[in-house]
């Protein structure tokens, strides 16, 4: 057989599918068009085998170098020349603190277990145990400057220089790099067999990824070509003749299972569930289709379009390990994505895209698959929403030791398909309670009420000519709060001065963000608590006693919607921001018309 035509299947397999051809064309010297992508279908010779480990890893350690202990300890390298160069006049108690906590770092990798391991595939002369042994903190004793101690530090620094050049080397880029790649992208995917069984002695990992993958595919094309193959079996993934069932899925985290021990996943308790060795490689390729970054990882399934999927997760990829940026980078890469090509290409029609989303508990090494169906409407809402996207994307919120991303949030709900309101309840609540968490502006929380009323249009329970009902409820708010600020008193008979107490640029305020009135403090608690039980007429009373106390009329919005059950809430969320923080546009009056 000299070609490989591998279909198009379920998502998983399209991942490997994509992992698969970003290997070979990642490799691809020699830029040939012998790999061929269709809509359905991946084609290549079977010569594009020949060194596929190597390819492989290659690929691996490329493409996520800077995220491994190996570009931690290189990296080093222009700290300590920096220092050289400048005969260490500027290296001062920061200095020592960077160097000392280097050693540290870089003693607990060259004892790895995984380094260790690599170690025997390599022999430059130099013993990285031996050099662990020298690599030694340095201390200051009271009253004792760093100058005192500069010929230790340069010893030190000296070690951590021949050990930078050691792990420069391509030979040890190589194996200490593959072994990066497998304890932090490979395991990700699957686990148990091969290079990832605890119980492999070869350590080579090339040569035995090779023997468990790469070699077994081309004598089961032999045995194919020459009609050797004698088979009673089906792949359960490619339907293609198989001789025995020895070949399962249970290497695939969260995903295949045991079929010796766990018979009763299959019908009768006979398995049949059993894949090719061609599958299997397929398989094996899913690390290098998933964008991973830190602990999470991401996936689109796009229309089953094989080339579709191939543009999409590969501009997201490039999006995704460009960025310096944690938390919100992975969705901001995706919603960046749909938006261009809705605005690229004319006509576009929007369709549903499945998106797997990866999470892995490094405590408890568990996995987990999130699946979404991007619809029509969520995809119309990213794209009409798309500043008020890009306004949010820096807000933050800390609970205890965990930091929570805005972006995260709303894109989470989007694509679950749930509304905002929990979320908006918590952002406004904060803002008043502990404003000291709450790293975000009022604008923020607006521009999360905008992109909840967009979906609630999209999806069909608010109407389409809405679209000023944010900014007309915020500014009624604002109004109250005016009127509060300008005719209430303090206890010591001087005006109230709201405008210079403006809680929504004042991120670290403390909790006296409503401090100017506190009357207006608890009117905000009471129609927040309303609106979180979904008591409209609790709302309404506290608005018309608030109102009849400034002797201002009662906003028409809420009345003209009160039957409206998401709309009210809304609405009542938008006064309530305006209630409590500012806002700089005045164009609509007391009535709810636009000022000229």
């Amino acid at each position: 057989m000299n070609g490989i035509t591998i279909k198009n299947s379920d998502w998983l397999f399209n991942c490997g599918i994509l992992g698969l051809y970003n290997i070979l064309k990642h490799n691809n010297i020699d830029d040939s068009e012998d790999i061929s992508l269709s809509q359905d279908e991946l084609t290549f010779p079977v010569s594009r085998l020949e060194n596929f480990e190597e390819k492989y890893f290659s690929y691996l350690i490329d493409t996520y170098e800077k995220t491994f202990s190996i570009h931690r300890i290189t990296s080093f390298e222009d700290f300590l020349q920096n220092h050289e160069d400048s005969n260490f006049e500027n290296f001062n108690t920061h200095s020592l603190d960077r160097l000392n906590s280097q050693i540290e770092q870089v003693k607990r990798y060259l004892k790895s277990n995984s380094y260790v391991s690599a170690y025997k595939m390599l022999d430059f002369g130099f013993d990285p145990i031996a050099k662990e042994k020298e690599l030694k903190k340095v201390s200051l004793k009271k009253n004792e400057k760093v100058s005192d101690k500069q010929s230790e530090i340069k010893k030190q620094m000296d070690i951590l220089k021949e050990t930078v050049e050691f792990f420069k080397r391509k030979e040890v880029r190589k194996y200490i790099g593959g072994k990066n790649a497998m304890y932090s992208i490979i395991k990700n995917a699957w686990s148990n067999i091969s290079i990832m069984n605890p119980q492999n002695k070869n350590p080579d990992i090339y040569e035995e990824f090779s023997n468990y993958f790469v070699e077994p595919v081309k004598e089961y094309l032999d045995e194919i070509d020459s009609s050797r193959l004698k088979s009673k079996y089906r792949c359960v993934t490619c339907n293609a003749k198989i001789k025995n069932l020895d070949i399962d899925l249970s290497f695939m985290r969260e995903i295949g299972f045991d079929v010796n021990r766990k018979t009763s996943h299959v019908w009768d308790f006979n398995n049949y569930v059993a894949i090719c060795p061609v599958c299997r490689l397929v398989y094996a390729c899913v690390p290098a289709g998933f964008t991973y970054l830190y602990n999470r990882g991401i996936f689109v399934n796009a229309s089953m379009d094989l080339q579709e999927i191939v543009r999409i997760n590969q501009i997201i990829k490039k999006d995704v390990l460009q960025s310096s940026e944690g938390g919100t980078v992975i969705y901001r890469a995706l919603q960046k994505q749909m938006s261009r090509k809705i605005n690229e290409t004319p006509g576009y029609e929007l369709s549903d895209v499945q998106v797997i989303r990866f999470s892995h508990d490094q405590d408890s090494d568990n996995v987990s698959y999130t699946f979404n169906i991007i619809t029509k409407f969520i995809l119309k809402t990213i794209e009409n929403c798309d500043k008020c996207f890009e306004r949010i994307q820096n807000g933050r919120l800390s609970e205890g030791n965990a930091t929570m991303y805005l972006y995260d949030e709303v894109m989470n709900r989007l694509m679950n398909n749930e509304n905002q309101f929990l979320l908006i309840h918590k952002l406004i609540h904060y803002k008043l309670s502990i404003p000291d968490k709450a790293m975000y502006s009022m604008g923020t929380i607006e521009d999360i009420l905008k992109i909840n009323a967009e979906y609630l249009r999209e999806v069909g329970v608010m109407e389409k000519d809405d679209k000023n009902m944010i900014r007309i409820a915020k500014s009624h708010g604002y109004y109250l709060r005016d009127a509060y600020g300008a005719e209430k008193k303090d206890n010591s008979g001087n005006e109230a001065d709201v405008k210079s107490n403006d809680i929504s640029n004042e991120t670290n305020v403390k909790a006296k963000g409503t401090g100017y009135n506190k009357k207006l403090g608890s009117i905000a608690y009471r129609m927040l608590n309303a609106l979180k039980t979904n008591n409209k007429y609790a709302f309404m009373d506290t608005m018309i006693n608030a109102h009849m106390y400034v002797q201002k009329p009662i906003p028409a919005i809420f009345a003209e919607n009160l039957e409206n059950d998401l709309k009210f809430k809304n609405i009542g969320y938008a006064f309530v921001t305006g209630m409590i923080g500012y806002t700089d546009e005045k164009k609509v009056d007391e009535k709810g018309n636009e000022e000229n």
